[in-house]
């Protein structure tokens, strides 16, 4: 495999962890904050979640063991770092997991129905569990193969449905503003936009270049955001402000034509993401809490499949804790982390120089944005 190629499939491995559950929920948010709002938000918020991202390549360039987020926090920022992340990260991916089981079954469901299968809808969930962890379970190498493939799939998917929605806009709710402040968006946007639990593994695949993975992650993001935006702007134009959250939602705005396509895209929006994410959190436990393979699975795996009997299956609630609280808690971490790695890699960087802006000013500046947020969103 050339440079060239390794580079874009860890580009398309991050794409595909980026869009996932979260876009269902973004049209709906979209309208919750009116098109002007929710467009500055999406610029901050793609410029916060690049930086995190940045300073994450950095740390992970920095230092190559084979650990994953818990183990570059303790050796960059210490025990505090370490631990920090080695709650907060299991916690958010099983929240994320949850989401992308709830949702995946939604979208089997559907399907199957077309197919003439009826089953309630918690087998189809499981059995999109099931699937998922079975490609999880076959491997590292096996798994990138599948989610290259199928991201490929996504973003042409992706690509087909906005176009149409932007056919069928209605351009005068453009301007319009809700009646009501929200500030649920921020949550589900944030949660919508991150990718960092896979990163540890692109510089696996970009074989430890520092440049590929730099290049990668801004590619990876940026395209991810610009088509997240670009999908909840036009569904919701096209829906003249009516389109809520979910499959159902997104049938009613699409042509009939259309009733295969959407739940085909969804589904395999959802399985790229669960699959990243559950292997990185097994891999996690493995590697950097160092229990066995059989446990780190079990526990991996097996804890969105008990969450999914244990709670009322909310997947726009679940993606908004997840995103404003615990991936806020990893990305700060992730943050402190990458300027660490810099102040190891350049410790004598010019004061008001390039390198010093981003490493001391941009840093704490991203820190400040995501606690604040946080805080606030778990108090509106």
């Amino acid at each position: 495999m050339t440079r060239g190629q390794r580079r874009l499939r860890a580009t398309l491995a991050l794409t595909g962890t980026i869009i996932g559950a979260g876009i269902f929920g973004v049209p709906a948010m979209v309208g919750a904050w009116g098109v002007p709002v929710a467009t500055l938000g999406f610029i901050i918020l793609t410029l916060v979640v690049l930086a995190v991202h940045l300073f994450l390549a950095e740390a992970v360039s920095s230092y190559q063991p084979d650990v994953r987020l818990p183990g570059f926090a303790g050796r960059w920022v210490g025990s505090w770092g370490r631990w920090t992340v080695g709650i907060a990260q299991p916690l958010a991916v099983f929240g994320s997991s949850l989401a992308y089981v709830i949702l995946g079954g939604e979208f089997l469901a559907i399907l199957g129905a077309m197919a003439g299968i009826t089953m309630p809808l918690l087998v189809w969930q499981v059995l999109f569990w099931a699937a998922g962890a079975g490609v999880i379970l076959a491997g590292f190498s096996w798994m990138m193969r599948v989610e290259a493939f199928l991201t490929w799939g996504l973003v042409g998917l992706l690509l087909l449905m906005t176009g149409v929605a932007f056919f069928r806009v209605d351009p005068a709710w453009v301007f319009t503003f809700p009646q009501t402040g929200t500030f649920l968006p921020y949550g589900v946007i944030l949660f919508s936009l991150f990718g960092f639990t896979t990163i540890p593994e692109l510089e696996l695949m970009v074989r430890g270049n520092r440049e590929d993975l730099r290049r990668a992650v801004i590619r990876g993001t940026v395209g991810s955001a610009v088509l997240t935006y670009l999908f909840g702007i036009a569904v919701w134009l096209a829906s003249s402000g009516t389109v809520g959250a979910g499959p159902a939602a997104l049938l009613a705005v699409f042509p009939p034509i259309f009733s295969v396509i959407i739940p085909l895209f969804g589904l395999l929006a959802v399985i790229t993401s669960y699959m990243t994410m559950g292997y990185d959190l097994g891999s996690l436990f493995r590697l950097d809490y160092r229990i066995s393979a059989f446990l780190a699975w079990l526990v991996a795996l097996g804890v969105p499949l008990a969450l999914l009997f244990l709670t009322n299956r909310n997947f726009l609630s679940t993606i908004g804790l997840v995103g404003a609280v615990f991936d806020a808690v990893i990305a700060v971490v992730c943050v402190l982390i990458g300027r660490a790695a810099l102040r190891h890699r350049r410790p004598w960087a010019p004061r008001w120089s390039a390198i010093w802006w981003w490493r001391e000013v941009a840093s704490v500046a991203v820190v400040g944005f995501l606690i604040v947020g946080g805080a606030t969103w778990l108090l509106v």
